[in-house]
């Protein structure tokens, strides 16, 4: 990883605000537990997602940090359950039918609607989108909610998907950039940053940056959450294994593979301030940041097997900015 990453000194704030936000929208509820029982208040501190926002998103207020964190989370608790829920059935319409009463909570006006949330994730978007718009313009507003409908779009191809597995890596990595939510995570960054006009959002160098980003998170993801949905039974949406099983690969040679699209992004992702316009030269190096916290955060997380950073007595809160710097360089290869 050639990118430094930094930690937001209000960690320790948001990681308090968030899990009683979670709590306050129905998130720990009982129902919620078994699917697949990684929604318990211990399975969510050993995730530590305000540390994934912390270290992605080291330059924002307090108050940035814990709506940020909240939104990420509203998308997680939709990635881990909605497959196991309308898999169970195979309900594909029902599923469908949620995409879209969920987007009614997201009018482009930015005001609230007379709707009764019924669930988690219709409390959370009816709770954060109105203070989320109110500074926006409508033009942000529309790219957040396309990028919010193109990962719920690609969880239900997901959806579609996960028994019946694309052979085709080519349009497994197309689809990859939707369901990842990392569009969203990108959207989500001009809430802090300030918007990028329309003639940067229309450019081949700014889009190639983000596809940089979104793909290289991506597929980092598969490689080391690989084991995790062998177990979940949901593997077949990951890059290792539509690579393992189009090419005739070993997990070995398969992981190889992804491992040198994955490096082959970073790299990309490395070049691109230099061919962006100036405009959109700082955003571009906090996507490099975003990047790199991810990759401390797949590394220090209970999620994927390993140990949540206070269990590893990292050090936490104010002034410990420069112990993640420093782990970020020297922990992690420069591809994996």
């Amino acid at each position: 990883m050639p990118f430094p990453s930094r930690l937001n000194p209000h960690v320790d704030r948001a990681r308090t605000h968030t899990k009683e936000w979670a709590r306050r929208m129905g998130m720990f509820d009982e129902q919620y537990l078994e699917w697949p029982q990684r929604w318990s208040e211990r399975k969510f501190d050993e995730a530590d997602f305000p540390l994934f926002i912390a270290l992605t998103h080291p330059d924002a207020d307090a108050s940035e940090l814990d709506l940020v964190t909240a939104w990420h989370v509203a998308l997680w608790f939709v990635d881990d359950l909605f497959l196991p829920l309308y898999r169970r059935d195979h309900d594909q319409a029902s599923a469908a039918a949620q995409v879209e009463r969920l987007m009614q909570f997201l009018p482009l006006d930015g005001l609230p609607r007379p709707l009764v949330p019924a669930n988690p994730v219709e409390r959370a978007f009816a709770d954060l989108w109105t203070g989320t718009a109110a500074t926006m313009s409508p033009l942000w507003r529309d790219r957040f909610t396309g990028s919010v409908r193109r990962f719920l779009d690609g969880v239900l191809w997901e959806l579609e998907h996960v028994d019946h597995a694309v052979t085709d890596l080519i349009e497994y990595l197309g689809a990859r950039r939707d369901f990842g939510g990392l569009q969203f995570t990108a959207v989500l960054m001009e809430h802090a940053m300030g918007e990028l006009s329309p003639h940067v959002h229309r450019g081949r160098e700014f889009r190639t940056a983000v596809d940089a980003f979104v793909d290289a998170v991506s597929l980092h993801n598969d490689i080391v959450s690989y084991d995790r949905e062998v177990d979940e039974g949901t593997v077949g949406n990951n890059g290792v294994e539509v690579a393992r099983k189009a090419l005739g690969l070993t997990r070995r040679d398969a992981d190889a593979l992804v491992d040198a699209l994955l490096t082959a992004r970073v790299d990309t992702l490395a070049a691109a301030p230099e061919a962006v316009p100036p405009e959109a030269d700082r955003f571009v190096t906090a996507l490099q940041e975003v990047l790199a916290g991810s990759y401390l955060w797949h590394e220090m997380t209970g999620r994927f097997g390993g140990t949540t950073a206070g269990a590893l007595g990292k050090p936490r809160g104010l002034g410990t900015s420069a112990a993640y710097v420093l782990q970020g360089r020297s922990g992690a290869s420069r591809a994996r």
